[in-house]
């Protein structure tokens, strides 16, 4: 039998005739895949890059590259102002989650306590309304933290007009969903 070219284990498959044994290619499968999720992430930011530099968003090519990203806790989530059950962890982008409770640091630093109430008031109503399927209750995730992100922006930044379509769009969605609508935020 072949021995492993890294450890001298004996070895089960061969890369580029090269044998290795199972945990030598585990290692070099891992850092594939490490690699793989590099350059997702970059091309990602790329795309995200150019759009905001045109202003336009959502015009490059959609979807974007997956990243993998593994689910490591699995109680509920608290970030510092907003509480995610662990019913809803996999059904939900918590990195968008994870952006809104960031800005809302950033929204309580500038002294807007209000709006970091309405803020977690909205985002936990939306993360726990079961009438909302995972992609729009994603979608409504996503604005909110477009608009949570922009509002820690200085006014000569924001972009007001995208931020008026956006409301909007929440509006209008929300509008047919008694819990959410009933939360008597404009």
């Amino acid at each position: 039998m072949a021995s492993c070219i890294q450890c001298g284990k004996t070895a089960i498959v061969s890369v580029g005739g090269n044998p290795l044994c199972v945990d030598c290619y585990l290692k070099l499968v891992q850092a594939i895949q490490i690699q793989y999720d590099v350059h997702a992430r970059e091309a990602n930011y790329l795309m995200d890059e150019m759009e905001a530099a045109v202003g336009l968003y959502g015009l490059l090519p959609s979807p974007r590259f997956e990243v993998y990203q593994p689910m490591v806790h699995q109680g509920p989530l608290t970030f510092h102002n907003i509480k995610v059950d662990q019913s809803v962890v996999g059904s939900i982008n918590t990195g968008e989650v994870q952006r809104i409770d960031v800005a809302m640091d950033r929204i309580k630093i500038s002294g807007n306590e209000e709006l970091v109430k309405i803020l977690k008031k909205f985002t936990e109503a939306v993360i726990t309304e079961t009438k909302l399927d995972a992609e729009l209750k994603n979608h409504i995730i996503e604005q909110i933290s477009f608009l949570a992100s922009q509002s820690v922006l200085p006014k000569g930044k924001q972009k007001s007009g995208i931020v008026k379509a956006v409301l909007l769009g929440v509006k209008d969605t929300v509008s047919t969903i008694v819990s959410l609508s009933s939360l008597g935020i404009n």
